[in-house]
């Protein structure tokens, strides 16, 4: 850890001026005692666009969709203690995020204890969030709580490689649905289709498996990191992510670094993008695009420059497109580009 305090801009924008997200964050980092260290974020996004429902302009075979206009503010800030004690270091952290229709407020508990020389560190720790989901009528609010605990290891294999392995559990309750988002129904007696509010399982439960692995290169001065990320849910989604990313040092004050990510997912057990089904015979359903059978590819690079020992500057770009593999319309899936720059001070 250093001493810092970092500012970030992101701008994501969605092709067709669908979709645009301004952030604004600020990282701070300060070490208050021999081995009391201070840690925090500060976020303030602001989103604009139009997002899809989920249903189609009859006949869905057109490919037209649905969407509906979106604004909002999102502010947000994360903080914690980090306290090291012989091997151990414990944290604890509090977060909070708001939004005009949701609410979220979370703690968490850590601690990364160093075996073997500090040459493996086992981690383990545990969070809680409280949240509060907002109706589309604007006037309800319901509750939203989950908890998530994880367990990993970290392992110096060699001077120059490093491999760790993490796994989490997570579990839900609550009102997990999106209150935005809706299902089309064509059957029997309506062949112009029903349209309803998704309702989705009010628990979900996911396990989630992450394998990292960082290989550094004397002759190039630069090292590879790979990653592979397993997940399943209780809604009967299974997603793999392979990542890739290439850090590169050219001279003493520019690091250049590349990267792609590779992801796909199965679709949820309850997902349709056209139910042919009576609603009233349907306990859970949705046509939410994100719970579709698709994949996502993210790549792009990160440009970092080293002013000066206590000043450094980065830009970045990433292009992002999702691709479905089912029968849902090509149109719900959004493509963007994300630009970043960002300045970092240290002491």
């Amino acid at each position: 850890g250093e001493n810092q305090v970092a500012y970030r801009y992101e701008f994501y924008s969605e092709d067709n001026n669908r979709m645009q997200i301004e952030t604004h964050s600020v990282y701070f980092e300060q070490k208050l005692l021999d081995n009391l260290t201070a840690k925090g974020e500060l976020i303030y996004d602001g989103i604009s666009g139009a997002t899809p429902k989920g249903t189609y302009f009859y006949p869905p075979a057109n490919g037209k969709i649905f969407t509906t206009k979106v604004f909002d503010i999102r502010r947000a800030y994360n903080l914690s203690l980090n306290l090291k004690l012989k091997n151990h270091t414990i944290s604890a952290g509090v977060a909070e995020s708001k939004e005009h229709d949701y609410l979220s407020r979370g703690i968490s508990l850590g601690d990364a204890i160093e075996f073997n020389d500090k040459n493996t560190v086992l981690h383990f720790g545990v969070s809680h969030n409280f949240d509060s989901v907002r109706h589309a009528n604007q006037v309800d609010w319901s509750p939203k709580d989950s908890t998530e605990a994880i367990v990993g290891i970290s392992q110096l294999l060699s001077p120059k490689t490093i491999a760790s392995a993490d796994f989490t559990f997570g579990y839900e309750e609550g009102f997990l649905s999106d209150p935005y988002r809706q299902a089309e129904f064509i059957y029997a007696g309506h062949p112009f289709g029903s349209v309803r509010s998704e309702i989705r399982p009010s628990q979900r439960t996911k396990e989630v498996g992450l394998l990292r692995v960082t290989q550094y290169f004397d002759s190039l001065n630069a090292s590879l990191e790979g990653s592979y990320r397993f997940y399943h849910d209780s809604y009967g989604i299974a997603a793999s992510t392979i990542g890739l990313t290439w850090h590169q040092w050219l001279g003493k004050r520019l690091i250049v670094e590349p990267g792609v990510r590779f992801y796909q997912q199965g679709a949820a057990s309850f997902y349709q993008p056209l139910f042919n089904v009576n609603p009233a015979t349907a306990v859970n359903y949705s046509s939410d695009y994100r719970l579709s059978e698709f994949y996502s590819l993210d790549f792009g690079a990160q440009l970092t420059v080293i002013i000066t020992d206590w000043l450094r500057v980065n830009g970045g770009f990433h292009r992002y497109e999702m691709h479905g593999l089912d029968q849902t319309a090509p149109a719900m899936y959004p493509k963007a580009n994300v630009f970043t720059v960002g300045v970092q001070f240290l002491w």
